[in-house]
């Protein structure tokens, strides 16, 4: 709940500091949630398996798996429960204008969003609730908690989708790496068709879990 707490905390005052700085609000949010998560991870709540490789291979194979299974979900999510105009202007503000901004995108995703949320959430919910719940249900559960903390119903099908794979990641290696290389793929291929494709149809159709 802690951790749960703080994260929401860093993403409202992520929006603050938007407000004032100029910097983009989404990513504003995803920094001060990052500095949460290496604060937790200070206090030894973190477990040590971040540090290792041996979850690589397994993030490589899970990865495309999973995000084809959440660009599934999304699109079908998308049919019942079409987007907010909170999710359309995720979308908008996820669509690079350049090919610098792309990169630029991949960069934050890679080395700020990935990291930060598997922290908080494989890192940290996911393995408190592993603690008294059997592995079936704590991954359901902790999936559920992924996706309400993105606070958006047209979001909440396909990142309860995405947080079952990271959350079975995590249980077949005891390692956040491959949870973190499952997220940061997912969220490579998701702005990179936002990229190729028209803002148009992917403010229909695409949901970033």
């Amino acid at each position: 709940m802690l951790a749960l707490a703080l994260a929401l905390a860093a993403l409202y005052t992520g929006g603050l500091a938007a407000a004032y700085t100029g910097l983009s609000n989404i990513w504003s949010s995803q920094l001060a949630l990052l500095a949460v998560a290496l604060f937790l991870s200070r206090t030894r709540m973190l477990d040590p398996g971040l540090r290792e490789i041996r979850g690589v291979y397994t993030g490589l194979i899970l990865g495309p798996i999973a995000t084809l299974s959440a660009i599934i979900a999304s699109l079908l999510w998308s049919n019942l429960f079409p987007q907010t105009t909170a999710a359309r202007q995720l979308t908008v503000a996820l669509t690079p204008s350049s090919t610098a901004e792309y990169l630029l995108y991949l960069g934050l995703t890679l080395f700020v969003v990935a990291p930060a949320e598997e922290i908080i959430f494989r890192g940290i919910v996911h393995r408190k609730l592993s603690r008294f719940m059997r592995k079936g249900f704590a991954d359901i559960v902790s999936s559920m908690v992924f996706a309400a903390a993105h606070s958006d119903l047209s979001r909440i099908g396909p990142t309860f989708v995405l947080g079952l794979f990271l959350a079975h990641s995590v249980d077949r290696t005891r390692s956040l790496t491959p949870a973190i290389i499952i997220h940061a793929i997912n969220n490579t291929a998701y702005i990179t068709l936002l990229f190729l494709s028209s803002s148009a149809f992917a403010a229909e159709n695409l949901i970033l879990p």
